[in-house]
């Protein structure tokens, strides 16, 4: 029973020195590992030091001791600047930090000591740090966002802005202080990169201080139709995106993000017209002829029962469209596919009048019937090719394998029909098709 007090005890004395290490003497560890990286440059040093200043600072009795934060800024400065370097080296390839957000907890911590401090001489080492550190927060961002990490960079340039607004207000010399563009610019990327997270109540404030500001720079209104088109204010990001068009007609960027406004609110007329004009822009851009048959095809469908012949009209600008996105990129089996819908659905639609057909048993009515079966039958026929076209070069497509079914069973071809059907159910649960039924079929 002593052996095992005994055993406890010195547990528990383990514990308590362990616990006394954590504070003020992984302060200490952190300072000594820093200076022995200061004289050498080696880099595990550094480390050493990051580890260990982390945990100090965690510690109430270093957290009330200016001096801790003043050393803890200038380990994470360290950190930052030695990012900076392997980064460079590493010629902007994402590596791991030492320690994420260094350069923006390194402000923290200058600001936290310059507050604290009672003597001028760490107040004044408190604002050297800010001022030596300010490139370094930027940089901070700017990987940040190369690496797509939105609410690391969100936080780097926000702090940029922050620090500098500090120094002004503290008789520090800020690197912006006589530079108001390149200012706006680190309030646009903190901006840029709070929607990019989709945090726009984050973002708002940052673009209406620069659009008041008069920031010239088409993102602005970009910014801002994403700002309030995610917070589903549509009106207001309507305004500004017709604001910055007005403002930038020549910009692509916003035409766009017009093309994509005019998509949401489905005002499909005045949609054409600027497809049009970003064809006109990029004609080597597949996906608008895509998208421009698409809205055709729409506006076909809507057309067809009030105004059959500007539906035909429709119909027949759809498919130019598809056929001129084809030209460039043959094998694009999104809009071989497209083709073959456009034909799929119209023969849908005529099969529905067939059905009316079906129900005049005259003579005349049954002539009528058997002469829309066959024109049924012929658009199938018309859109089987571009199915059998678009399955070979992407026997995975659900709609490509859906339409073959049905047309396979319209033409009384139950076998293939139920191959086309057992496909689909094992996509469905999560297969893959690795080769072509046409292909197979030596088709």
């Amino acid at each position: 029973m002593r052996n095992l007090m005994l055993s406890a005890l010195v547990a528990l004395l383990a514990v308590s020195t362990a616990f006394a290490q954590s504070g003020e003497d992984k302060m200490k560890e952190a300072s000594k590992a820093y200076d022995n990286y200061n004289t050498n440059r080696d880099a595990v040093k550094l480390q050493e030091a990051v580890d260990a200043v982390m945990i100090a600072m965690e510690d109430p009795t270093v957290q009330a001791d200016y001096k801790a934060y003043l050393e803890a800024g200038d380990i994470y400065a360290a950190a930052i600047n030695q990012y900076v370097q392997d980064r460079t080296l590493a010629n902007n390839e994402p590596i791991e930090p030492m320690v994420g957000r260094a350069a923006a907890t390194a402000a923290d911590y200058y600001m936290k000591a310059y507050n604290m401090a009672d003597k001028k001489s760490a107040k004044k080492a408190a604002l050297k740090g800010l001022e030596t550190l300010q490139g370094n927060i930027s940089n901070e961002g700017i990987y940040a966002i190369q690496d797509k990490n939105y609410e690391d960079s969100y936080e780097a340039f926000n702090k940029s802005v922050e620090v500098h607004e500090f120094l002004s207000s503290n008789d520090g010399e800020s690197a912006f202080a006589d530079d108001e563009t390149k200012l706006n610019d680190e309030r646009y990327y903190a901006a840029l990169s709070a929607v990019l997270n989709e945090n726009y109540d984050a973002a708002e404030p940052l673009f209406m201080a620069l659009y008041e500001s008069d920031y010239s720079d088409v993102g602005l209104y970009d910014g801002l139709y994403k700002v309030y088109s995610g917070k589903g204010d549509m009106e207001s990001a309507g305004k500004y995106l017709q604001e910055g068009r007005e403002k930038y007609p020549e910009e692509t960027q916003l035409l766009f993000t017009e093309i994509n406004y005019y998509l949401a609110e489905g005002k499909l007329d005045e949609l054409t017209g600027k497809l049009d004009e970003a064809i006109a822009a990029e004609p080597e851009n597949v996906s608008l002829y895509s998208t421009l048959g698409s809205v055709y095809d729409q506006l076909y469908q809507t057309n067809r029962a009030e105004n059959p012949e500007k539906a035909a009209e429709y119909f027949d600008k759809a498919k130019e469209n598809y056929e001129a996105g084809l030209e460039i990129q043959p094998d694009n089996a999104s809009l071989i596919y497209s083709l073959g819908a456009l034909y799929y659905n119209r023969a849908a639609t005529m099969t529905n009048e067939l059905v009316e057909l079906g129900n005049d048993f005259s003579k005349e009515g049954q002539a009528k019937y058997e002469e829309m079966e066959e024109e049924i039958n012929g658009v199938f026929d018309t859109a089987y090719p571009y199915f059998q076209k678009a399955e070979k070069t992407d026997p995975n497509n659900l709609n490509t394998l859906n339409a073959l079914k049905e047309i396979f069973a319209r033409r009384d071809n139950y076998d293939a029909s139920n191959e086309m059907k057992a496909r689909i159910e094992k996509i469905q649960a999560g297969e893959k098709i690795e080769k072509s039924y046409f292909e197979e079929q030596g088709m």
